[in-house]
């Protein structure tokens, strides 16, 4: 039950992070609907890993940097098309235009599981699904051109560092000439930070990854080349700190002890960016 054989069950392990931080009194989350989405899977996922706490403060910090530029970029912009949106609750939680075209792509599973898990309740904004396996060519299209001519934002939450290299690089590219996506919001992690909190030692979670998988210094890397260009950046190393002290406190105090987890680099560059192009 505890085994992560799938990309789709990181959703679950994602939405138990979630559900944990909803309880904190100092959660980094406020998620009515993660409990629920996780299930006794995603919480036994969650538990079966060597240091839950590091994973649950990873996608405290990067859910609440990521909602604070999502909030703010639903104003400016006619659509948002989240890709791998597995879980994601935004929709139902979030304040956001009730005009605003929300578009979730996934694999049809994670998107039939989803909308029985939330028929009950009801969405901020026109909320649309479309299945999908964003490696697919005609499938990206398909997603880019549904996503209109209008403004647009494109979402990549815990997604790129599962894909091959050249899907990657098509999500660069290919969006502008059918689509009117000009921003993408995304997190990173580079090799050191990973291998700093331990995650480059969950091999469950390293079996899911393409084999020619890229670390987020590569990532960077390809999104700046094609044409994309940072407006906004929220680094784990800095900003976690400024964003949510109490909760900092309580998870500096309970994290192992540093020759287990060293600090971060101060100059390391995992976090979330928003990118812009023209």
């Amino acid at each position: 039950m505890s085994d992560i054989l799938h990309v789709s069950d990181t959703a679950l392990l994602v939405a138990a992070c979630r559900a944990l931080e909803t309880t904190r009194p100092h959660g980094l989350v406020c998620d009515p609907f993660a409990a629920q989405l996780a299930g006794e899977r995603g919480m036994a996922m969650l538990r079966a890993l060597p240091q839950p706490e590091i994973m649950c403060f990873g996608v405290g910090i990067r859910t609440r940097f990521l909602d604070d530029l999502v909030t703010d970029m639903a104003r400016k912009v006619a659509a948002v098309l989240c890709i791998g949106s597995g879980l994601d609750t935004r929709p139902w939680r979030l304040d956001l235009p009730p005009d605003l075209r929300w578009i979730e792509a996934d694999f049809p599973a994670m998107l039939d599981y989803k909308a029985g898990m939330m028929a009950p309740h009801q969405p901020k904004c026109r909320l649309e699904r479309l299945p999908a396996d964003v490696t697919d060519p005609a499938a990206r299209s398909a997603l880019f051109r549904a996503a209109g001519n209008a403004p647009a934002l494109m979402i990549t939450e815990g997604l790129l560092m599962y894909l091959p290299a050249e899907t990657v690089e098509a999500l660069a590219v290919e969006p502008a000439p059918v689509s009117g996506i000009r921003h993408w919001l995304m997190d990173v992690m580079s090799r050191e930070a990973a291998r700093r909190v331990g995650m480059s030692v969950i091999q469950s979670i390293q079996n899911l990854r393409a084999e020619s998988r890229l670390e987020g210094e590569e990532i960077l890397a390809i999104v700046n080349r094609t044409g994309w260009t940072p407006v906004e950046r929220r680094t784990y190393a800095t900003d976690a700190i400024a964003a949510a002290p109490e909760r900092i406190k309580e998870f500096m105090a309970s994290r192992p002890a540093p020759e287990q987890m060293p600090p971060p680099l101060p100059d390391d560059p995992s976090g979330i960016y928003l990118f812009a192009r023209a």
